[in-house]
């Protein structure tokens, strides 16, 4: 991965059996499931009504690569999924990765990291929040967060630990830290909100 950051992906031996990803964020083509898929690994979890809880993570291939990006409800005591969706990945990108999630109304909000490509040195991540309906899981929108006045190749990074990803009046909050390819000298601490779906701005 490109930053120590991240959440690593896990490496699997057992195939990869699932065949709903979407390629494009085209929501038309996400695919809900009754249940996760093989070889998913979970990044967290949170609380989003009584009883159920959101459950972020990712699925990979036989080698522990390409991962995909998967967001659930399940119900808390027995762990039954009451709806999972993927996320889709842009055209051209290597892998995503769901890291954070919290409830926003009657929605579910993820934390979706993406990596650009599979060498670490040149690879750009870009962070988004998903939304999701919380009754069906119907995924709603995808919604760039960017690094405000900064401009050029920038990589983002966002730690696992749940205080980076926090609903503040009404709107997710995202703290993180950016670097400028190719170089990545230094780390610059971030705080954003979401811009309007499909607007990076970069």
């Amino acid at each position: 991965m490109p930053t120590s950051h991240r959440i690593s992906f896990i490496h699997r031996r057992r195939p990869f059996a699932t065949a709903i990803l979407a390629l494009t964020f085209g929501y038309a083509h996400t695919s809900l499931a009754a249940n996760l898929p093989p070889h998913f690994d979970v990044n967290a979890k949170a609380d989003v009504a009584s009883g159920l809880q959101c459950v972020v993570g990712n699925a990979t291939d036989a080698d522990g690569m390409n991962a995909r990006a998967w967001v659930a409800v399940e119900d808390a005591k027995t762990q039954k999924v009451r709806w999972a969706t993927p996320v889709p990945l842009a055209k051209g990108w290597y892998q995503n990765q769901a890291t954070h999630c919290l409830v926003n109304g009657k929605q579910v909000q993820a934390l979706i990291q993406s990596d650009t490509a599979s060498d670490a040195s040149s690879a750009q991540t870009f962070v988004d929040v998903a939304s999701f309906d919380m009754t069906t899981g119907r995924l709603l929108s995808v919604a760039p967060v960017v690094a405000p006045g900064v401009h050029g190749r920038v990589s983002l990074s966002v730690d696992k630990d749940a205080s980076h990803f926090e609903l503040k009046n009404g709107q997710p909050v995202v703290t993180g830290t950016w670097t400028m390819l190719p170089d990545r000298a230094e780390e610059t601490p971030f705080t954003a909100s979401p811009s309007p779906a499909g607007k990076r701005g970069h």
